[in-house]
């Protein structure tokens, strides 16, 4: 039996089972599931397969929770990754030492900032309405911030100033808008702090990784608004060959991420046909205009407002509890889904909406989580190490070449969040569906129960009204 058959022979069942319970009609498996094809995408099968068992709460409610509880478990497995991707870049079998024109006081390692910003974070100041959404613990100075992203802000700001990062010292940092040539201009230059002029290069690596915080929820559901709607890109007034390019990343992602288990990564994971290439200018084109494309009877262009979104990312940010973060972040996504049925023309419209705005979330939760990794405070560290093996002219292209060059660490990561958003969805679907057997189960042998009795009380000249409402008729 092909793939598509046991797809469809699933949804069967469960379609069957919900009529024995609920009397439901059978369930049609058309193209309000679209995972029924013959690709590998399990997180799209298991969210239609959650979306045929129960609806729409349960899909709000995974996303609720990976937001509230389970980004902290991600971020251990993918630094783990990070970690081992370094070590194996640099060590040779040994744990070598720090160079010293890296140590504090020699020359350092001069990296143009745009070589490690590919998305033009840096140009934006965390200030601004756009801003706020993009950097996360915003504070004054900059360069007091507990992220990287924002503290690095701060130090390019500070032009000739050496600014140090970490609550235990661990990087010193400086830039420079005039060098003299060949030097371009715009630089940072890195070097470790004091501290590590005596500790090892695996020592620095590993202190730094764990010195970034990767996302947190407020941030993560930000970027997966923006990858839906462009709601932030609109305000930045990013360009179409900027959100092309960032459409490209994301379709490389998907990729890695629903590649098999002994696939090998190689260029065709970064080459695109003319098909693919149209999807992403498509897909970037109503980025720039803010606006995500539902297909419910038809097409319909919606959209959210930066305000909505800065009002919750101001409420998730500022829950000090694990329960406030949740009741923060499902009260946010409550509010983001109502304003979606509200551009609905009829009560059936808005429910589609809802759901498709929930499913999008879900769909983009993978590729944003590890777009993350492309963000300069996880670049740094790499191009740095890169820099050390390969010389100081070595760098990154771009974010696509990052991808290419480190690809067993984007297949690690991939592979590693991949496999907790399927758990999270897998063990939903697997409780669902053990209610929905129970269910079933109880619902025959009470019917089989009712029959036998009819047929008892039939013998002994009970009235038809009578047996007509033991049979519930």
């Amino acid at each position: 039996m092909g793939i598509i058959d046991q797809k469809s022979k699933i949804f069967g069942n469960i379609a069957a089972a919900r009529t024995v319970v609920e009397g439901l009609p059978k369930l049609v498996t058309n193209s309000s599931f679209p995972s029924i094809n013959n690709n590998g995408n399990s997180i799209a099968f298991l969210t239609d397969l959650l979306k045929s068992l129960v609806g729409m709460e349960k899909l709000r409610e995974v996303i609720i929770d990976t937001l509230s509880y389970k980004l902290d478990e991600m971020e251990i497995g993918i630094k783990t990754a990070m970690k081992q991707s370094l070590k194996e870049l640099v060590n040779c079998g040994v744990d070598p030492s720090i160079p010293t024109y890296i140590k504090s006081g020699g020359s350092g390692i001069k990296i143009e900032v745009k070589k490690i910003d590919f998305f033009d974070v840096l140009k934006t100041n965390p200030l601004s309405p756009e801003g706020k959404l993009l950097y996360s613990d915003v504070v004054n100075p900059f360069t007091s911030s507990n992220d990287f992203n924002t503290f690095l802000y701060g130090a390019v700001q500070n032009d000739g100033v050496t600014e140090t990062w970490g609550l235990s010292p661990i990087l010193d940092v400086k830039f420079d808008s005039l060098n003299l040539i060949p030097t371009p201009n715009n630089t940072l230059t890195f070097n470790a702090n004091s501290a590590y002029n005596s500790k090892t290069l695996t020592d620095f690596n590993n202190n730094y990784i764990d010195s970034v915080d990767l996302f947190d929820s407020a941030g993560l559901l930000n970027k997966i608004l923006d990858n839906v709607f462009g709601c932030i890109s609109v305000g930045l007034n990013k360009s179409s060959t900027q959100l092309k390019k960032e459409e490209e990343i994301k379709m490389i992602i998907d990729c890695i991420v629903n590649a098999d288990e002994n696939d090998v990564i190689d260029d065709n994971y970064f080459t695109f046909s003319n098909e693919e290439i149209a999807i992403q200018e498509d897909a970037a084109n109503w980025r720039k205009k803010g606006i995500s494309i539902c297909h419910t009877c038809g097409l319909k262009a919606t959209s959210l407002p930066l305000n909505t979104i800065s009002a919750i990312n101001l409420q998730i940010s500022g829950a000090t509890t694990g329960e406030a973060k949740k009741d923060a972040i499902g009260s946010g996504i409550n509010t983001l889904g109502q304003t979606i049925k509200n551009q609905a023309n009829d009560i059936k419209d808005a429910y589609a909406l809802e759901l498709n705005f929930i499913e999008k979330l879900i769909q983009n939760l993978v590729s944003s989580i590890i777009s993350f990794i492309l963000s300069p405070k996880i670049i740094t560290i790499f191009l740095i190490n890169y820099k050390i093996i390969y010389g100081q002219g070595a760098e990154y292209e771009d974010a696509a070449d990052f991808m290419k060059k480190n690809k067993n660490l984007m297949k690690s990561i991939s592979k590693s969040v991949r496999n907790a958003i399927i758990s999270i969805l897998l063990n939903t679907v697997l409780k669902q569906i053990s209610s929905l057997v129970a269910a079933t189960a109880i619902e025959i042998a009470t019917e089989k129960a009712k029959n036998q009795l009819s047929q008892i009380l039939s013998l002994v000249g009970i009235p038809q009204s009578v047996l007509r409402l033991i049979k519930g008729i």
